[in-house]
């Protein structure tokens, strides 16, 4: 299923409101927009270009990957 630049839009809206993984890395690029009330949070994520847009979920689907990867090596060794 290929996603449109507004599915995607809505996805970092989601991921601006809460980090899936609970506490987010202090480098994540959605931290800054997460203090914004939400229509502030809103407005700034509709003015992102769709190559920021795409770089955001970029990152944020690297970082998942790597702290749920790095949380199963810890179940591993337990």
């Amino acid at each position: 299923m290929e996603f449109t630049q507004l599915d995607k839009r809505i996805y970092v809206k989601g991921l601006s409101l809460e980090c899936p993984l609970g506490k987010p890395d202090d480098d994540c690029p959605l931290n800054s927009l997460r203090v914004l009330p939400v229509a502030q949070m809103n407005k700034a994520i509709n003015n992102l270009t769709d190559e920021q847009i795409n770089s955001i979920i970029a990152i944020h689907r690297h970082c998942f990957e790597e702290r749920t990867m790095a949380g199963q090596s810890v179940l591993k060794a337990d």
